[in-house]
Formats: structure tokens, C-alpha cells, sequence
């Protein structure tokens, strides 16, 4: 396979990835908010929280299926998933790019760059 088919593959498996993270975040969050009388300021740090850790996961696996460039392979991840919920955001809700949501989705990029290197890394152990 060549590398740059192994590297769109990779990034495949990590937006999957993320995706089906988020949709499973998404119903805890739900779940919380409906059950408990948790505060709004609350949930926005618990989200944080779990992006990151869905990023870092995405990038994981990404860097895994790679087995190289990890940091490439994560990187693009964090870029296409910050790409997509930017359209969803701009063309779904009308809403541009504030400086707070963009230190955000770099926040969430350089999660997701970081598990891609650690991905690469547990891959060339085994």
C-alpha cells in the first residue's frame, strides 16, 4: 500500500474514530444534564474534557493504522474533524470563527497530533 493511500486510511479510522466517541459523549452528556441539576458552566469543562480525550484517542488510532508520520497522521485528523464541525457550525448555524472556538480546535488539533505520535510509537513496538 502506498503511503499516502495508508496515511487517507489512517485518517479515516481516526475521523471514525472521533465520531462515534463524540455520539457516545454526547449521550453521557445528555444523560448527565437530564438526571443530575449539574451547572451549565459545569458541563462546558466536562466537554473540554472529553473532546480532548476523544482527540487523543482519534490521533491515537490514527497513528496507529499509519505505523509512520504519526504526527502527520493525527494532525490531519484534528484538522478534518476542526474542518467539519467548522462547516456545520458556519453553514448549519450561521456562526463564524470567534478567537475562543478557534484556541479550542487548536486545542483539539494538538490532542489529536500528540495521540498520532503516540500511536506511531506504540505501533513500532509491536
Amino acid at each position: 500500500m502506498s503511503g499516502t493511500k495508508k496515511l487517507s486510511t489512517a485518517v479515516l479510522f481516526g475521523l471514525s474514530t472521533v465520531l462515534v466517541l463524540a455520539a457516545i459523549a454526547s449521550f453521557g452528556i445528555a444523560l448527565l444534564a437530564k438526571l443530575t441539576n449539574i451547572s451549565d458552566s459545569s458541563l462546558v469543562v466536562i466537554i473540554f474534557i472529553l473532546a480532548i480525550i476523544s482527540m487523543l484517542a482519534s490521533g491515537f488510532v490514527s497513528g496507529m493504522k499509519a505505523k509512520m508520520k504519526g504526527w502527520l497522521a493525527g494532525g490531519a485528523t484534528g484538522i478534518f474533524f476542526s474542518l467539519f464541525v467548522f462547516l456545520i457550525n458556519y453553514l448549519g448555524y450561521s456562526q463564524g470563527l470567534s478567537k475562543e472556538s478557534m484556541v479550542y480546535h487548536l486545542g483539539l488539533i494538538a490532542a489529536s497530533t500528540i495521540g498520532g505520535i503516540f500511536g506511531v510509537n506504540t505501533a513500532n513496538k509491536n
